[in-house]
């Protein structure tokens, strides 16, 4: 017999289940810490296949949502195929074998008061969607939107079809994207950083990509461009590098339901987590060196790096926090104070960025100059290091 749950305003509804569960859920935690306001409840679960999914009960959300992060992202390119889990991310979302119509599933979130999104990092790549957490007008109250997203958006990780009509359109977007970074100054001065730094380490990579570097020179050395994402997506979508998190109305027992039923199908390959122990982003190669640039738009900065720790193994101590607190200060006998008051700098930020799993990170300092802090760089760097050593 199908659970019911009551509705905002009274009404018992019928929850949807197809084959409620033959399938295997290990429930990690029904207790987590949560802030004392904080009304919603929460539950950990892993199904048989190791994907891992936060759930969460939302009784007066007005959205429902989902997202799901794999461990893969720009760092697993192929050096002759920049861009490539970039693209992967947008191809993916343009038909399945259970839903093939390409716009399927974002007509139905259309639909419904939704929408999708998605990003890729240097090991991740996110994938994500929110719906009306209600039927809409019309609909039987037995029709849950949230039940439909899932179905469609679990299938992406099923058994996608890479349709081959779709896959300039997707090419052309993610060289809009690259296009438009081209007139972004943090961008710019982000990707030459990369393209400077230790060419054995993956950071060095072009991450976006373009149609010309994932387009027309595969092609032109005879590779079938659609069998190697389909590759790429058959090598490293697995569902124990999977986490996903789904917030809804329904309670716990039936979200849970839902999401062994729809996400069990998810293949398991087994694979590691990606590391990169090997090299390191900057190697003694590229260090000690000066680069300018040209920005596009009228701004002026200093920016300083440094390899820095790996803080994984201290996420507890975040030692850098410590450090990015001391040197970003803007109190009397900071460094900050100290070229402010001579009309060199407007700001100051500095924080440890994390790399990846198994790489030492980067220590980054921003510095944004005045005309007159341009041309006396040289004294504030100076100044930078006679404070780091004072600490």
């Amino acid at each position: 017999m199908a659970p019911s749950i009551p509705s905002q305003d009274g009404v018992v509804q019928d929850v949807p289940i197809r084959d409620p569960s033959q399938q295997s859920v290990d429930r990690v935690t029904d207790k987590l810490e949560t802030p004392s306001l904080d009304n919603r409840s929460y539950r950990v679960v892993r199904l048989a296949n190791q994907l891992e999914c936060l759930l969460v009960h939302d009784p007066e959300t007005d959205k429902a949502s989902a997202a799901l992060d794999v461990n893969v992202g720009n760092f697993s390119d192929e050096d002759d195929m920049p861009g490539l889990a970039h693209a992967v991310e947008h191809v993916l979302f343009m038909g399945t074998k259970k839903y093939p119509v390409e716009n399927a599933y974002n007509q139905y979130l259309s639909a419904h008061s939704g929408y999708s999104n998605a990003y890729t990092g240097a090991t991740s790549t996110n994938h994500f969607f929110e719906v009306g957490a209600k039927p809409s007008e019309g609909e039987e109250a037995s029709e849950f939107p949230l039940y439909g997203a899932l179905d469609r958006f679990a299938q992406f990780f099923i058994e996608p079809l890479f349709l081959s009509s779709t896959l300039d359109r997707e090419l052309q977007a993610v060289d809009s994207e690259n296009k438009e970074n081209l007139q972004s100054d943090r961008r710019r001065l982000r990707q030459l950083e990369k393209s400077l730094s230790n060419p054995k380490h993956p950071y060095c990579h072009f991450s976006t990509g373009n149609f010309e570097v994932l387009k027309t020179e595969p092609e032109s050395r005879g590779i079938n461009v659609r069998a190697k994402f389909m590759e790429f997506h058959e090598k490293h979508y697995s569902a124990n590098r999977m986490k996903l998190c789904v917030l809804g109305r329904e309670p716990l027992d039936v979200l849970e339901r839902w999401v062994a039923e729809l996400f069990s199908a998810v293949p398991n390959k087994n694979l590691s987590q990606n590391r990169w122990e090997d090299e390191t982003p900057y190697a003694a190669d590229q260090l000690k060196w000066q680069i300018f640039a040209k920005p596009v738009m009228d701004v002026r900065q200093l920016i300083l790096l440094f390899p820095s720790l790996d803080e994984e193994e201290l996420y507890e101590s975040q030692p850098s926090l410590y450090i990015s607190h001391l040197i970003g200060h803007e109190g009397p006998g900071s460094i900050f104070y100290y070229i402010k008051s001579k009309g060199w700098a407007s700001s100051l930020n500095a924080c440890m960025l994390p790399v990846c799993p198994g790489t030492a990170g980067i220590f980054r300092c921003e510095i944004e100059l005045t005309k007159v802090g341009l041309k006396n760089y040289e004294e504030i760097v100076k100044a930078f290091f006679q404070y780091t050593s004072l600490l």
